[in-house]
């Protein structure tokens, strides 16, 4: 069976309908592409923008060193620096007159208490003291015979004083002159090491020439100022960590034994430091040192370095960062120690406070750690 299907002619206007119904549809479609293109074009152009504000904020930031305030011990340590002493020091000189016959120490011998240095000329000494000690001898014999005669009564008390007298004065001349030839082997002193010798064999000696210098170097000594702050805190007998430049990495142990206790012109008191522990190490007068004064407490208190304290100590003021940008802060320091200083109020822990990268930094200016770049 066959269907015939016949044209069909639509009335004109269903015609211009249904074109029309295409025309709009078309429109529609262009119109929604038209909407996302411009969307997507819009959002990005608005990350460009987000982009190009950070990039600005970034480039215009201060380039910065931030720490965090931390509460800790606090550590009223501190150094100083002096040089090493011989403990003692003796300019050695002559007690008797005499020419010079030996001399047994040189620059650089070491010497002990009670060692011959010198023999002067023992000639003249000997004679005066055998004609001091003949007469001492007389004396005393007389004086005991006058004693017994005067008990008796046939001696005055009169005779008996004058006779006393010139015993007296025998006994003297005597004592000396047997000290005088004893001094002609002039001893040493002290024990130590000859610094300076002034004698030489055939000059003649008179009471009160100089002979040596000697240093006892058995023990040595450092000399330190420190501040009127710093003394408070020392006292005798306490424990000093030393070291030398000498002997890098050689630690030694000193004693305070003398603190100062009036400042000199610069306002700095003197501490004398006993050193041991020579054993380690061969160390000589004059070297120079750093003394350590370990002092810790166990109070709590916040230090911060001296390098982020901006104006002077007695109006100083920090910049704190919040949200990436400085804030100026005032504070009120205490002592410094090492190269820091106590905050007594202002700051607390938890702040972050810039330390470093200051010379661009003002109140409100946007900055960033170098830690973080």
């Amino acid at each position: 069976m066959y269907i015939i299907i016949k044209h069909v002619r639509f009335h004109p206007t269903i015609k211009i309908n249904y074109m029309r119904m295409k025309t709009l549809k078309s429109i529609l479609v262009l119109t929604g592409l038209i909407a996302v293109i411009v969307l997507i074009l819009l959002f990005n152009r608005k990350r460009t923008f987000e982009r190009a504000r950070i990039a600005s904020e970034v480039s215009t930031s201060v380039t910065v060193g931030i720490d965090v305030v931390k509460e800790g011990q606090s550590d009223m340590s501190f150094t100083s620096n002096g040089s090493l002493e011989p403990f003692r020091e003796l300019s050695f000189v002559s007690d008797v007159s005499g020419r010079v016959l030996e001399v047994f120490a040189d620059e650089g011998t070491h010497v002990s208490k009670g060692q011959v240095l010198v023999q002067a000329d023992e000639e003249m000494l000997q004679a005066d003291f055998a004609a001091s000690e003949a007469a001492y001898n007389t004396l005393k014999t007389d004086l005991e015979r006058f004693t017994n005669a005067n008990k008796s009564g046939g001696v005055t008390d009169q005779q008996l004083e004058a006779i006393r007298t010139q015993f007296i004065a025998a006994e003297s001349r005597y004592i000396s002159s047997r000290r005088r030839l004893a001094d002609a082997r002039i001893k040493s002193p002290i024990s130590g090491t000859v610094i300076k010798r002034y004698v030489e064999v055939g000059a003649f000696l008179n009471p009160g020439a100089r002979l040596f210098d000697i240093i006892d170097d058995s023990q040595l000594k450092a000399w330190c100022n420190v501040t009127e702050r710093q003394v408070l805190l020392l006292k005798k007998g306490q424990n000093v960590r030393i070291r030398c430049d000498a002997f890098p990495g050689e630690e030694y142990t000193g004693t305070i034994t003398f603190v100062g206790a009036k400042a000199d012109r610069s306002m700095n008191y003197p501490v004398e430091i006993s050193v041991s522990g020579r054993d380690k190490k061969e160390l000589k007068a004059g070297m120079y040192i750093t003394a350590y004064f370990d002092i810790a407490t166990e109070e709590k208190v916040i230090m911060i370095p001296r390098s982020a304290i901006v104006g002077s100590v007695k109006n100083a003021k920090v910049y704190t960062v919040t949200g990436g940008r400085a804030a100026e802060r005032e504070v009120t320091v205490g002592p410094m120690t090492g190269n820091k200083l106590e905050i007594l109020s202002g700051l607390q822990a938890g702040d972050s406070i810039i330390v470093s990268g200051l010379i661009n930094v003002s109140d409100g200016v946007s900055v960033m750690n170098k830690a973080d770049r």
